[in-house]
């Protein structure tokens, strides 16, 4: 199999996971007893603390959001200061401290933010993602699965496609096929499944579908160098020159800088 190309999936799916839930949301460093920062005019009525807790949280995660890590940490460890039982904030940590490579504190993070909202879809789809990463599959699909079966939850399809990841990760391709396609079924343009359904097909030998999945893709989201990578070797697989002279087209013309434009050039399949 082309473990390449799962690991890009893999990771890129991480990360989109975590954008999407930090816009749902409107280190490192340990939260210590004294307040962070200026400690100033805290609030002491327990209804300010929790709208204290939430706009350092807020604003915690637009920061992350942004790249800014190191304030991002101080505005979550305000929001814990603030109120301890704050789940939100513990989730944003826990996103935080995973992207900073702090998994075992990112555990820990997460575990408490389900311990105070364990009816969250949100978390149990992040939580899930962790969890699956940690190769704690089972605990993970059933995270996944409280999520997509949850008839408030606004975006199934996220819960879906990485229930589909984790079960390519775990080796069943079968049940994450039919992942990636209830993931479509909701929404029929999602790309992150149909890169899924593109990449499981390719690798499985099922080139025409794994074509198939990679034009619909392409009819309705932009692609990256990591897509570009995958529709590349697809069009190696199909023998379609004139997709591949296109995609080569537009690798080099976006991406002339990229690991991918570099892997092209090696001459690497």
């Amino acid at each position: 199999m082309h473990q390449g190309v799962r690991r890009l999936n893999l990771a890129a799916t991480r990360a989109l996971l975590v954008l999407a839930t930090l816009v749902l949301f409107s280190g490192c460093a340990s939260v210590g007893q004294n307040p962070p920062g200026n400690a100033n005019n805290l609030p002491t009525n327990p209804n300010e603390n929790q709208r204290a807790a939430q706009i350092n949280t807020e604003l915690g995660v637009g920061y992350m959001n942004e790249g800014h890590m190191d304030v991002a940490v101080e505005k979550i460890k305000r929001a814990i200061y603030f109120d301890d039982n704050f789940a939100p904030a513990h989730h944003a940590y826990a996103l935080m401290l995973d992207r900073l490579g702090e998994t075992q504190k990112a555990g820990v993070e997460f575990e408490k933010a389900y311990t105070l909202d364990s009816n969250s879809s949100d978390l149990d789809n992040n939580y899930g993602t962790y969890l699956c990463g940690q190769k704690n599959y089972t605990r993970a699909q059933m995270l996944f699965a409280r999520a997509y079966s949850d008839p408030l939850y606004k975006t199934p399809e996220f819960a879906l496609t990485n229930s589909g990841v984790c079960y390519e990760a775990e080796g069943n391709g079968a049940q994450s096929l039919a992942q990636y396609q209830a993931a479509l079924d909701k929404s029929p343009g999602y790309g992150p499944a149909l890169i899924g359904l593109a990449r499981l097909n390719f690798e499985q030998g099922h080139f025409p579908a794994a074509a198939a999945a990679m034009k619909t893709f392409e009819a309705n989201n932009r692609n990256s160098p990591d897509t570009l990578q995958l529709a590349i070797r697809i069009d190696r697989a199909t023998g379609d020159q004139s997709a591949l002279a296109n995609h080569v087209l537009i690798l080099k013309g976006r991406f002339p800088d990229s690991a991918v434009t570099k892997w092209y050039d090696s001459g690497a399949k």
